[in-house]
């Protein structure tokens, strides 16, 4: 981290971890452009997105038909 930081300070602004090799580089010249915190909101709002599709089909799926209803057995008949 310490190496990330000073890197930063000296005017590199696209060093990076590599977590393959584990040391610090060049990440723009190794071909990553994605920063993780990108990658990382990404994937919540993915599966936010989906955890509220299946609120939805769920409260869909909870409510009845509509239609009449039926009365209960005896109500109605006054015979």
């Amino acid at each position: 981290i310490a190496n990330l930081y000073a890197a930063h300070q000296e005017g590199k602004p696209a060093t990076g971890v590599d977590i393959d090799g584990g040391d610090v580089g060049d990440m723009k010249g190794k071909g990553v452009l994605d920063l993780l915190p990108t990658k990382v909101q990404a994937f919540k709002l993915a599966t936010d997105a989906a955890v509220t599709i299946l609120r939805v089909d769920q409260i869909i799926m909870a409510k009845q038909a509509g239609g009449p209803k039926q009365p209960p057995p005896g109500a109605g008949n006054d015979d």
